[in-house]
């Protein structure tokens, strides 16, 4: 693991080195050489320095797929970040080596057993991402991204800081799994309050989303697709992991929690997300959704059961890749993400139009897609362990998303246009790759269950 860290620093300084040179082309196939570099140390378990972790960070189970996880999406991404190369964009070094930071901070969110380096991840992501929020710096809605999701993310750190001490303050401990039965039992349970609002924060999920909507909307398209997929996965990592290292100690409230902010943020989320004639914008409330039935796999999670959550992870990030990424070639080319803007984009390029469709379907939890599994998993889960009205709810808050998904596959659809919107093949074959997993994961997905097993 530790070898993993190492190379994604390295690499990392070298991409912002290289923007300063006349060979920027080299900075993508380096970041993506350097990541799936430490995608294999990870993998294989390579224990070179591991020593050097003191404890503080699990190198197998849940943390080992986690991390996986997290640098498989930071390849999924890296490549079209030569993008901003090809159109002469001096940045490129910078963009590409913050990514790698913040997937590194990621990674450590996701596999660390200390509430230090639990604490350390989350800043080092959060700060590569209030840079990268605001990389558009000549326009007033990326700066305004910026500048709102750094005061989100100050209050986030300092209600998650302010739960950490207090859990330190009675317990003598920053491991996450060394809590102990305690005198002030009630004030533990409040310290483990701040930590899940810290969490739910960054998340975004009802009633902590508000940030979300605008944030993502200013927030250069391909930064965007980092923000709901990478940063989302740390998050609820992160917060898996907590719940994983302490499932004998949790308050008793914990359960009535989730299901007060799942239900919060279905119905909400889905009832804004109606109206919303930004394409951004409407998979900004989307993602919020989707983190509100990743949040079900949460209901008296036991050990061994993390399997459903991971396999949601896997469902929403390669749907919201493809989503973005396709917002991103239609933005860049019309100047607007508005739902008019993709008005017969089946004709201009039906890939980009089969990809989003596709991608679409799935995060609506249509059958043969990952997403119509991952959601099946979840609901299942929240049933057998006696949530059965909740899962009711949350079917009919899915028969309400198809409305809005399907607004843009018909706008898609809809009307021609002569004038073509051509994309690089090797953009158009990750688009198809990505969507290829999404339906393999929605056909045989015993395969993809027996990995996170």
């Amino acid at each position: 693991m530790m070898t993993a860290f190492i190379f994604l620093c390295l690499f990392a300084i070298a991409a912002m080195f290289l923007g300063f040179t006349n060979i920027r082309g080299a900075i993508v196939p380096l970041a993506f050489a350097g990541t799936s570099i430490a995608l294999y140390s990870v993998i294989s378990g390579q224990p070179f320095w591991n020593h050097y972790l003191t404890g503080m960070v699990e190198t197998g189970g849940t943390a080992k797929i986690l991390c996986a996880l997290v640098l498989l999406n930071a390849l999924a991404l890296i490549p079209f970040y030569a993008w901003y190369e090809r159109r002469g964009q001096e940045e490129v070094g910078d963009f590409t080596g913050l990514f790698l930071f913040a997937s590194m901070g990621a990674m450590l969110m996701v596999s660390s057993t200390h509430y230090m380096s639990l604490f350390l991840g989350v800043e080092i992501l959060s700060i590569a991402m209030y840079v990268l929020a605001g990389a558009d710096r000549r326009k007033s809605k990326s700066n305004e991204a910026a500048l709102k999701y750094f005061i989100t993310g100050s209050f986030t750190s300092a209600i998650l800081l302010f739960g950490i001490g207090m859990i330190y303050a009675l317990t003598g401990s920053l491991e996450i799994a060394g809590a102990v039965e305690v005198e002030g039992q009630s004030l533990l349970q409040l310290a483990y309050l701040f930590v899940f609002t810290g969490f739910a924060l960054k998340i975004a999920v009802v009633p902590f989303h508000f940030w979300a909507p605008d944030v993502y909307e200013g927030t250069p398209t391909l930064f965007t697709a980092a923000m709901a997929s990478l940063v989302k996965l740390a998050s609820i990592g992160a917060f898996l992991r907590i719940i994983q290292l302490n499932v004998d100690l949790l308050p008793a409230w914990l359960n009535a929690y989730y299901a007060m902010l799942i239900l919060a943020t279905l119905i909400l989320g889905n009832a804004l997300a109606i109206k919303q004639q930004s394409v951004k914008r409407l998979l900004a409330y989307s993602g919020i959704v989707q983190a509100g039935f990743i949040l079900m796999g949460f209901i008296s999670l036991r050990p061994g059961e993390e399997w459903p959550v991971l396999f949601y992870f896997i469902a929403y990030v390669l749907a919201s890749v493809v989503c973005f990424v396709v917002v991103h070639f239609v933005e860049s080319r019309e100047g607007t993400d508005a739902l008019d803007a993709f008005r017969g984009l089946g004709q201009r390029n039906p890939i980009l139009a089969g990809t989003i469709t596709l991608a679409l379907i799935s995060l609506a939890g249509g059958p043969f897609t990952s997403g119509f599994v991952a959601k099946l998993y979840v609901l299942n889960q929240a049933v057998a362990n006696g949530y059965a009205a909740l899962a009711v709810v949350a079917v009919v808050c899915t028969l309400m998303s198809v409305y809005y998904y399907y607004k843009v596959i018909n706008a898609i659809y809809s009307k021609s246009a002569d004038q073509a919107l051509p994309i690089e093949p090797v953009y158009s074959g990750l688009l198809i790759l990505f969507t290829l997993i999404t339906l393999a994961a929605g056909i045989l997905p015993s395969f993809f269950t027996g990995l996170l097993k």
